[in-house]
C-alpha cells in the first residue's frame, strides 16, 4: 500500500470499495454498448448476400439462367410423333405452293455443288417440267452455312423427338448460338416470341407448334419448320444436325432445257461427257434417294454415312492416277478425323466412271 493511500485511509476511512464502483462506472461510460454493435454487424452481414444477388441477375442474366421457372413437366413427344406421322403418310402435313418457286433464278448449268431435286413440277402458264436447284453448302462444319429464313431439304431424321421428311421443304427459324425456347406452341428464340412471316401464317391457318425445347443450339445444329404447313395440322419443330441438311433451295431447272447429268439421269438419257467427280455425285444420289438405277457397288454397302459424302462435297478432290482412273479423296483438315478414298475407274465400252469395289 502506498504513503498517500495509508495516510488517507487515516484521514477517511478504508475507500477501497468506493475507488472499485468509480473504476467500474468510468469502464462502463467508456465501453462501446454491446448492443448497438451487435445491431450493426448484422445488418452489414444480411446486406452482403443481397448485394451479392443484386449483381449477379443484372450483370448477365441471360447467359446464367436459362428459364424463369425451375423444374417442370418433361414434353412427352410420343402423341404428337404419332399425328405428324399419321399426317405424313395420308400426304395431308404439306401443302406446296410450287408457284411461290416462279421468282426464283433459273439454271441452265447444275454441276458443282448444286443439284436438283427429284420431283418435278409445273408453273402456271407454262408446259415446262422444272425442278428445284439444291446447293450443298461449302465448308459446312467449320461455318454457319444456313441463315434465319432460308428454304431447305432435309432427309429422313427418325432419330429426332419428332422427324422431318425429306420430301418436306423447311425453313431454318434459329441458327448456331440462338438459344430456342419451345413451350406449348409458344416459340422464343433469344428470350423474345418469334415474329415473321412463317409464323404469321401459321396463325392465320390455324396451325399448331408442338416440340418442347429450352436449349441453346450448339455450332452444328438448326432449327426448323415447315415452310408450307397445310391449314389446321400439327407441325413438328425440329432440332436438326447440319449434315442431316440436303441444302438450300436456290432456284429451279427445267427438263430438256438445263444441262444437268441429275435431269438426264432422272429422264433415263445419260449420255454426255461427264467428269469421275459428277458420276460419283449420282451414285451418291441414287442411293440416298431409294432410286437404284446404276449398278450396285459394294463400296457403298460397307459405308454408313453416304448422306454425309454427298454433302460434304467440298471437302474432296479428285487426283488422276492414269488416263482411265481417278481417285476421289476426302480430306477435312482435322487431326483424329478419317479421310476416305475412292477409286474410280472408266468403263472402255459405254465410257462412263465407275466406282470400283
Amino acid at each position: 500500500m502506498s504513503d498517500f493511500k495509508r495516510k488517507l485511509d487515516q484521514m477517511m476511512g478504508d475507500t477501497s470499495e468506493q475507488e472499485m464502483r468509480i473504476r467500474q462506472r468510468v469502464h462502463e461510460k467508456l465501453r462501446p454498448s454491446a448492443k448497438k454493435s451487435s445491431w450493426k454487424v448484422l445488418v452489414v452481414s444480411a446486406a452482403l448476400p443481397v448485394v451479392a444477388l443484386l449483381l449477379l441477375f443484372t450483370s448477365n442474366s441471360l447467359d446464367l439462367i436459362s428459364s424463369d421457372e425451375g423444374r417442370g413437366i418433361p414434353y412427352d413427344p410420343l402423341d404428337d410423333l404419332a399425328q405428324i406421322s399419321a399426317l405424313q403418310k395420308k400426304q395431308k402435313l404439306s401443302a406446296v405452293d410450287y408457284e411461290e418457286f416462279a421468282a426464283l433464278p433459273h439454271f441452265d448449268q447444275v454441276d458443282g455443288l448444286y443439284y436438283v431435286d427429284k420431283d418435278g413440277f409445273t408453273l402456271k402458264g407454262s408446259s415446262d417440267v422444272v425442278h428445284t436447284v439444291i446447293e450443298r453448302k461449302a465448308n459446312l462444319y467449320d461455318d454457319v452455312v444456313y441463315q434465319a429464313g432460308d428454304i431447305v431439304r432435309t432427309m429422313t431424321n427418325t432419330t429426332s423427338h419428332l422427324p422431318t421428311y425429306d420430301d418436306v421443304y423447311y425453313e431454318v427459324i434459329a441458327v448456331p448460338g440462338d438459344r430456342v425456347v419451345l413451350k406449348n406452341g409458344k416459340l422464343k428464340i433469344n428470350g423474345k416470341l418469334l415474329q415473321s412471316d412463317i409464323m404469321e401464317r401459321y396463325e392465320e391457318q390455324k396451325i399448331e407448334i408442338v416440340g418442347g425445347y429450352d436449349q441453346l443450339l450448339n455450332a452444328r445444329e438448326y432449327f426448323l419448320l415447315n415452310h408450307f404447313p397445310a391449314s389446321e395440322t400439327v407441325q413438328g419443330a425440329t432440332i436438326t444436325p447440319v449434315h442431316k441438311i440436303y441444302g438450300q433451295v436456290a432456284g429451279i431447272a427445267t427438263e430438256g432445257r438445263t444441262n444437268s447429268i441429275y435431269l438426264d439421269y432422272l429422264s433415263g438419257q445419260l449420255d454426255g461427257d461427264y467428269t469421275p467427280e459428277q458420276y460419283f455425285d449420282l451414285y451418291l444420289y441414287d442411293e440416298l434417294l431409294g432410286l437404284r438405277n446404276l449398278p450396285q457397288t459394294t463400296a457403298f454397302t460397307q459405308m454408313n454415312r453416304l448422306g454425309e459424302l454427298f454433302l460434304e462435297a467440298s471437302y474432296r478432290k479428285s487426283n488422276p492416277i492414269s488416263e482411265n482412273e481417278v481417285e476421289i479423296r476426302y480430306q477435312y483438315g482435322r487431326e483424329g478425323v478419317a479421310e476416305h478414298v475412292f477409286s474410280m475407274k472408266q468403263d472402255v465400252n459405254s465410257g462412263r466412271w465407275l466406282v470400283e469395289d
